[in-house]
Formats: structure tokens, sequence, C-alpha cells
């Protein structure tokens, strides 16, 4: 399932282009997102990916540790972007992806900005 995520991460979060497709491709429409004390369903989290491109450059994902049990995969990864503007901020992220037919389904996620301004903290629930 470690292949599965950095496939999303790949072509969903790192891929500059918002592409809806692809986001249907890997994630399911009954979709729910906990993250920094919000939820986003699957229409909120399309918009949140929507503003992540309208917000982002580049963005690079790496995968530090991860454990997999059943159809959950835990992932502790960095979140590296550069913004429009040309700044730059790293994320520390905690997720854990809940994956039913061959889609994710749920993800239960705390995000730590490690790097970069301040008013950057919520990226990870941005919509």
């Amino acid at each position: 399932m470690k292949h599965f995520i950095q496939q999303v991460f790949q072509e969903v979060l790192e891929n500059p282009v918002f592409d809806e497709v692809l986001i249907e491709k890997y994630f399911s429409k009954q979709y729910i997102q906990f993250v920094d004390h919000a939820q986003l369903n699957y229409e909120e989290f399309v918009l949140h990916i929507k503003k992540l491109k309208e917000k982002i450059a580049e963005q690079k994902m790496e995968i530090i540790t991860y454990a997999e049990n059943g159809n959950i995969i835990f992932t502790n990864h960095i979140a590296k972007s550069t913004l429009k503007d040309g700044s730059k901020v790293v994320h520390k992220v905690l997720a854990e992806f809940t994956i039913q037919n061959h889609q994710i389904i749920r993800c239960d996620e705390m995000t730590l900005l490690v790097e970069g301004d301040e008013t950057e903290k919520n990226l990870g629930s941005e919509r």
C-alpha cells in the first residue's frame, strides 16, 4: 500500500495541475478527511486540492516512515511546498489512510508547520 500512497502523492499532490479525474481515481465519493480541527467531505476535499493548485507552484512529498494494518496505512511524511509568491513552507504530516475498493475512503491527519510563514500553518485544510 505504500506504493499506492506514493502514487496518490505524486499524481494528485505533487502534480501542479488540478485534475479532478485523478482525484476521482484515488478518492471515494464517500471520502471524509479529518485534519487539524476541520472535517472535509469529498466535495470540500476537491475544493481544497483546487485551492492548493492555485497557491502552490511546486510540492514534494517525502515519506519518512509508514505502517500498514489490513486496509489502513499510516504515514509520517514531510510536505515541502514552494508557493507561487516564491516563499517556501514545510509541514510534517501524520496521516492514517483507510483504503476500500482501491480508493481512499478516510484520512485522519495532523499537520504541523515546521518551516515558513505562520500564515501557512493551515495549508493542510485550506479551501
